[in-house]
C-alpha cells in the first residue's frame, strides 16, 4: 500500500500500517538481533496462509475506547498487540533466544519520537511486554514475544446530515 493509499483509510488503520512499517526496519544489517522485517507480517486475517507453520509477526487493534468527540472530531485511545510468534518444531533451531532477540528488537523499533507519527495520531506508547509459550486446540506449540501498546488518535470527518421529511 502506497503513502497515498494510506491515507485515504481511517487513523486506526494508518497505525497498524505504520507499526508495520516500523517492524519492516528491522535487519540484522541495520544493527538489530534478527531479520523479522523480512518476514511475514501480519495485520489481516486473509493475509495469513491456511497452514502457517513459520515465524511471523501479527500487528493487532484489541479495541479503540473514544476519549472525546464534537461535531466533526472524534478522539479515541487504541489498545493494541505487536505480538512475535515462533512454531516449536520447525525451521528454527533456537526459538526461544529468537523470541528473545525478536522482543528486544521490537522494543527497540518501537521506541520512536512521535511527531514521526502520521497526521491523525497523536501518541504512542509501549505499555507492556512478555514472553509466553502458546499451544492451540489442534496441539501446535509456539513462543511467542508479546507487545502491548496504547496509541491515541483522532480522526476529523465531514459530518452526515439528517434527510429532510418530505411533508
Amino acid at each position: 500500500m502506497s503513502l497515498t493509499d494510506i491515507s485515504k483509510e481511517p487513523a486506526s488503520w494508518q497505525l497498524l500500517e505504520f507499526l508495520a512499517g516500523r517492524v519492516r526496519l528491522i535487519r540484522t544489517e541495520s544493527g538489530f538481533f534478527t531479520d523479522i522485517g523480512s518476514g511475514l507480517i501480519l495485520l489481516d486475517d486473509e493475509d495469513a496462509p491456511p497452514d502457517l507453520a513459520t515465524a511471523a509477526t501479527a500487528i493487532v487493534v484489541d479495541r479503540i475506547s473514544s476519549t472525546s468527540g464534537g461535531r466533526a472530531q472524534a478522539s479515541s485511545d487504541v489498545a493494541l498487540t505487536i505480538e512475535f510468534s515462533v512454531p516449536r518444531g520447525q525451521d528454527e533451531d533456537r526459538p526461544n533466544r529468537l523470541v528473545h532477540r525478536a522482543r528486544h528488537d521490537l522494543l527497540r523499533v518501537l521506541t520512536f519520537d512521535s511527531r514521526s507519527l502520521p497526521l491523525g495520531l497523536t501518541k504512542f506508547e509501549v505499555v507492556d511486554s512478555q514472553l509466553v509459550p502458546v499451544t492451540d486446540d489442534a496441539g501446535h506449540s509456539s513462543v511467542v514475544a508479546q507487545i502491548t501498546a496504547r496509541a491515541g488518535l483522532t480522526e476529523s470527518f465531514q459530518p452526515v446530515s439528517n434527510p429532510q421529511e418530505k411533508p
